[in-house]
């Protein structure tokens, strides 16, 4: 916190005239007053700033990705051991870590709807096998579904067993002025619900990765942001944190958000059809400089030459051709400042839009009516039964278990006294997975039981109710720990080949 501290000056020397001393109390007093004033504003601001973080924390949520098997180290060191490698060193010293070589992902989210939605980045969640977050009061709940808008990065979770949540308030992005005060609310690096301030830079900002606008701001954006809230000073979301432009890999003051409107309207397609309804014209353009221009028409400095048209595309059937400059699209003119990525950003899927276009040193307009892009849809998969080397799979716990033996506690780095049942497989759907159960643990204790081998295992949790929660004891390399799963209901438990 700021202190402000004020400063007394006393003039006091001898032979000085009063005028004199009149003249400089005069001088000093402005000052006097300037730094009030300033410590009033930036108490203010403070003020401000505190109460917007302590207003929407409750909305903001920590996001995890989950991708891949789980793995303790040395499991995995075992696994790449049996593939043919190049060069493999046993004494090679590894991270002593469960996660060492996953591609796990950690982002921030905001609650859109109390019931259980939450808006976030694609790029933290697609493709993940389990996505879960941590609320504002620490409570860990499962994404039920998780969808992604890839071209727009932005993505929906629906949160299993949720409600009475925190939602967060939504502004109009569309009123942002250059130079507006803007708060960071998100969870960079793992630490949860971090506040940074700072001020809008652009709220134009047109990058090649994004098919919209951006808004630029200088509010502190790290691994882990993504996803996060930008807010104004009344604590509304204005946009959703999408990364930053960096050189070095360190933040270097260029903040860029996904405007809320655009996020909100994504969100909506998202939550009812399940995709986003584009349109596309089927043609590139690149910018000329007014010296490409002259070469082209002397009496244009300025336009989009369409470098290429694709067959059977709403352009094709319009007549644009390559070569043609575009120099106005619906009436506006084509400067120097225009971005190609507005003709998409500000058509509509059905509408028909006027491009006047340069051709052979002839001006020709050409209607074109947006369509929709056509629909890849790839086969569906069906659900496979798991693979893998174990003596016993339990479906209830999604957990395959094989025997284990002095040469395998030693290999896996587990505790000397370690015995019970080894976990080789862990299913990516079972909630085992997502609570960080790994191949290359093994479980010691069922309940209040101690397991000795897997046997023992299949006849101790054959017996369990389960409707309720198993406790499980487990050991790894890292040491001993508790976990608490929810059992399945499946009875189809199988058998598992080494």
């Amino acid at each position: 916190m700021r202190k402000h501290f004020s400063k007394l000056v006393s003039l006091a020397a001898f032979g000085l005239s009063a005028s004199l001393a009149m003249s400089t109390l005069v001088a000093v007093e402005p000052k006097a007053r300037d730094r009030a004033t300033e410590s009033l504003s930036a108490n203010n601001l403070s003020s401000v700033v505190r109460q917007v973080a302590d207003d929407v924390s409750p909305s903001i949520v920590t996001v995890y990705a989950l991708r891949g098997p789980r793995m303790t180290a040395p499991m995995r060191w075992r696994e790449e051991a049996k593939l043919p490698q190049p060069f493999h060193s046993p004494n090679h010293q590894h991270a002593a870590s469960s996660n060492s070589h996953s591609a796990d992902d950690q982002g921030s989210g905001v609650i859109i709807d109390r019931r259980g939605c939450v808006l976030t980045c694609s790029h933290v969640v697609e493709n993940a096998d389990a996505v879960f977050v941590r609320t504002a009061d620490g409570r860990k709940l499962h994404a039920e579904a998780v969808i992604c808008d890839l071209q727009s990065d932005i993505a929906i979770i629906r949160l299993e067993s949720a409600e009475n949540l925190s939602e967060a308030k939504l502004a109009d992005s569309d009123d942002l002025s250059v130079g507006d005060w803007v708060v960071s609310l998100a969870s960079p690096y793992d630490l949860q619900r971090s506040v940074s301030a700072g001020i809008i830079s652009s709220t134009q900002r047109w990058v090649a990765s994004s098919p919209h606008a951006l808004i630029q701001n200088d509010a502190a954006t790290n691994p882990g942001s993504s996803g996060g809230a930008l807010l104004n000073l009344r604590g509304e979301v204005i946009g959703i944190i999408e990364g930053a432009l960096t050189t070095s890999g360190a933040f270097q003051g260029i903040g860029l958000a996904t405007p809320i409107n655009t996020a909100r309207d994504i969100a909506e397609q998202l939550q009812t059809k399940g995709y986003v309804e584009r349109g596309y014209f089927g043609f590139q353009t690149q910018p000329l400089t007014p010296e490409m221009a002259s070469l082209i028409d002397s009496s244009v400095n300025a336009g989009l030459y369409v470098k290429d048209v694709q067959r059977n595309s709403p352009a094709n059937h319009a007549g644009l051709r390559e070569g043609d400059v575009v120099t106005k699209f619906d009436g506006k003119p084509i400067n120097q400042s225009f971005d190609p990525a507005t003709l998409a950003a500000a058509a509509e899927p059905g509408k028909s839009h006027i491009m006047t276009v340069l051709r052979e040193h002839k001006v020709v307009e050409i209607e074109m009516r947006m369509q929709l892009p056509p629909r890849e849809v790839g086969p569906i998969q069906p659900e496979l039964p798991p693979i893998g080397s174990f003596e016993y799979f339990d479906s209830s716990l999604g957990l395959g278990l094989s025997r284990l033996n002095t040469s395998i506690i030693n290999e896996l780095e587990l505790p000397g006294d370690a015995h019970g049942a080894l976990i080789t497989q862990v299913a990516m759907n079972s909630d085992a997975y997502r609570e960080g159960v790994a191949a290359g643990m093994a479980i010691a204790r069922v309940n209040d039981t101690t397991i000795h081998d897997v046997d023992e295992y299949r006849e101790v949790t054959s017996k369990l109710d389960r409707e309720k929660p198993v406790l499980l004891l487990l050991q790894s390399d890292q040491g001993k720990h508790l976990v608490m799963l929810h059992m399945s209901r499946k009875e189809n438990d199988e058998k598992g080949k080494n």
